[in-house]
């Protein structure tokens, strides 16, 4: 077993640092990109700002997660839509629907489907597919950046041939992440913008997610109202808050 193997995370991103980038691990380096897209526990609002040709829809989401693989989202508005909710807890996702009054489970096939028509994925909404389903290698780096390139793991449950991403290589707060199809032709892209503190990490309040195959989808995604470090109860992340909230 390799020596690396055996060390956490944060040991990993201290070697990283004091040895020159010498030791650069890349699963070191993506878990830190990864833990920067996840901030810390948090409350927030969401702005959704859907493009499409000629056209733009606007959802206000309130989000709760506990800075790890649990998040729960209520949809405020339009009004069309107020009262929708969605609960991530690490590979499971239940969607709430005030029409039906009841929580479906998603399968795990319908992760990549589409979020109220936006270019967000189920994925991209929260969990650590990139860290779990993904092999890394160190594609580039600098003394600014760091760039990686995720193969997929064998039976990994993902449309793409393989993924880019870059980041700050201080502070590992991600820049962009570029998806490839099977053919390697670039299908999606993720930017990031205007990082705030959370923690002892650099959060991106400013996301836009562009389809790279159907010009004018563009989804952006602000946050705001948001308040990291704070203690969030467990009953936040239970079938019942899809209704009732928390």
């Amino acid at each position: 077993m390799s020596r690396w193997t055996t060390l956490p995370a944060a040991v990993m991103v201290l070697m990283f640092f004091t040895t020159g980038h010498a030791a650069t691990d890349p699963r070191a380096v993506l878990r830190a990109i990864v833990d920067s897209t996840r901030g810390t526990s948090m409350r927030a609002t969401l702005t959704l700002a859907v493009q499409r040709p000629g056209q733009e829809t606007t959802y206000v989401l309130a989000v709760v997660g506990d800075g790890r693989a649990r998040s729960l989202v209520h949809v405020r508005a339009p009004v069309r839509d107020a009262g929708q909710a969605f609960l991530i807890d690490g590979d499971n996702l239940w969607i709430y629907t005030p029409r039906l009054k009841r929580a479906l489970r998603l399968p795990p096939s319908g992760r990549s489907e589409s979020f109220l028509g936006s270019d967000i994925s189920y994925n991209d909404l929260g969990g650590r597919d990139l860290e779990e389903d993904y092999t890394p290698r160190l594609l580039a780096e600098d003394v600014t950046a760091v760039t990686l390139e995720l193969t997929p793991k064998p039976q990994a449950p993902t449309p793409y041939g393989r993924v880019t991403i870059s980041a700050d290589a201080r502070t590992y707060a991600p820049a962009e992440i570029v998806f490839y199809d099977q053919r390697s032709q670039a299908v999606k892209r993720i930017t990031f913008a205007d990082y705030v503190p959370a923690g002892t990490r650099r959060f991106p309040t400013r996301i836009a997610l562009s389809d790279l195959l159907r010009p004018g989808y563009r989804t952006l995604a602000v946050y705001s109202a948001y308040q990291f470090g704070i203690a969030v109860p467990e009953q936040c992340f239970t079938i019942r808050a899809l209704e009732s909230g928390c």
